[in-house]
Parts: structure tokens; sequence; C-alpha cells
């Protein structure tokens, strides 16, 4: 039977405070033209770093050209020094811990209904994002476009990594289900996910009804910026998502605060 290595995160190896400074490595997008609108489109990535900015958490973003560096062969991941942290989420909850936690704030019904979020995100929509980053043809011409540009150019054995790896994940998006439905059975999966969403922000300007962000809008902003600005991707569902007024208020409030360089992609309704 194959054996599979686990990754034990070093915590104990780490004091941290308020004025730790963090490397966080993700795929960016580099020079491309998206990047003026996305911070990125991996949604954990997108994530984690929007809970830098959310809480102040010192930063600076380090770009991986390929996830299998990490420590779990997966980015995000943090440093600080030689000591690797791996898993947004396992991030956030050791810095909520060691640092501050921004959802003290939070009943527990609220932070129920957060949970509920993030997992219809994380373990519903993250798999849509993925069958149109690799399995759909016009969304993983979009990302190659928008991250590598022409692979025609690179040398064979590059080519055939970046196949090999599409295969790997198409082949996930089959084996977990995903790419078993209809290209419009996802599509509605999807906006049946925004609508579901949109009906607990309601007219919220954060996701749980506060009037300071929590950990919860780092996840959905994290996961819900792309549909909106990244429109080559996922036509479909952009052209959905674009519709529901709260949403797209909710995405330019986030943007607009604590991502200032960046570019709307769309006129909130």
């Amino acid at each position: 039977m194959k054996q599979y290595p686990l990754y034990e995160n070093p915590y104990d190896d780490l004091q941290v405070d308020r004025d730790t400074e963090f490397e966080l490595h993700a795929v960016t997008l580099g020079q491309s033209e998206l990047a003026a609108y996305v911070t990125s489109l991996s949604p954990y990535a997108a994530k984690l770093e929007t809970y830098f900015r959310l809480f102040d958490v010192k930063h600076k973003v380090v770009a991986e050209p390929i996830p299998d560096v990490g420590p779990r062969g997966k980015v995000p991941y943090i440093t600080l020094g030689e000591t690797r942290i791996s898993d947004s989420q396992l991030i956030i909850d050791w810095l909520k811990r060691t640092v501050s936690d921004p959802d003290t704030h939070l009943t527990d019904q609220q932070k129920a209904i957060g949970h509920a979020v993030k997992r219809t995100l994380e373990d519903h929509l993250y798999w849509i994002i993925i069958y149109f980053e690799f399995f759909d043809q016009q969304g993983f011409d979009f990302i190659i476009s928008n991250t590598i540009g022409d692979t025609s150019v690179l040398p064979a054995e590059i080519q055939e990594a970046i196949q090999v790896r599409r295969d790997d994940f198409r082949k996930r998006c089959y084996d977990q289900g995903i790419a078993r439905y209809t290209h419009a059975e996802i599509i509605d999966k999807a906006k049946k996910d925004f609508e579901a969403i949109s009906v607990i922000l309601g007219e919220n300007r954060f996701l749980l009804g506060n009037d300071a962000p929590s950990s919860y809008d780092a996840t959905l902003f994290g996961f819900i910026q792309a549909f909106f600005q990244a429109r080559g991707m996922h036509p479909e569902i952009t052209d959905f998502v674009r519709t529901i007024p709260n949403l797209g208020r909710y995405v330019q409030t986030i943007q607009e605060t604590w991502y200032p360089e960046l570019k709307l992609a769309f006129d909130p309704a």
C-alpha cells in the first residue's frame, strides 16, 4: 500500500506578535494584465492575503511558479525565517490563537453561519473553480493566457509538464464528481451557491452583519472576487453574479477599502 507523507506544522518553533512580518508564498499573476483586477486566481491564496489585509498582519508576497513546492505539496503557505506553516485555514486559526482573534465579537450563531458559508465555498464552489481552471477548455485557455502566455514557444518538456498537471486536475474533477455534470448543470450549481450567500449577506456591509469584518469575510471575498473580476474564465457565472446587487457592493467595499490598487471590472448594480 502506498504511503503518503504528512506534514505537521512546527508552530512551537515560532514566537510571533503584531510586529511579525511573514512571507506569503503563492502562485501569483505576475505582470499579467489581470493582476490589475484580482489578487489571485487561487481562492485560497486570495483568502489568506485578504485575511492579512483585513486584520493588518504584516506580510510580503513571494511568487511561487508552481504549487507543488509547499510543505504539503500545495500553496499558499507562510514562512518566518526557515520555518514553514501550511494551509490557509490552519494559518488563520494559528494567528487567531497567537496574535489576535478578529472573531471575538461574533455570537455562536454567527460563527455557525460563517462556518456553513465557508464550507459551501471551500468544499463545493472550490470544485467549480477547479473545473473552470482545468477541465473546461475556455477556462483553461483563459488561465494559461493570463499566467503563462503563449505555451507554443516553451520547451517541449515544459509544455508536457503543463499538460500532465492539467490531466491530473481533470482526473481530480471527475473523481470528485463535479465533472460528471453537464456544463449547464455546473453553472446552475454555482448560481445556487451565490443566491444562498446573497440571502445570508442581506443588506449587511460584512457577511455576518457586524460593523467590522470577521475571518469569514476573508474566505468569502477570496472565493468570489475572481467570479466578478475575471469574466473570461467563467462568463456565464460572472454575468449572473454581477446581477446580484448586494454581492457586487460587497466586492466593491472590500476591494476599494483594502485593495485600493486594484480596478473594478464591473459596475456594481
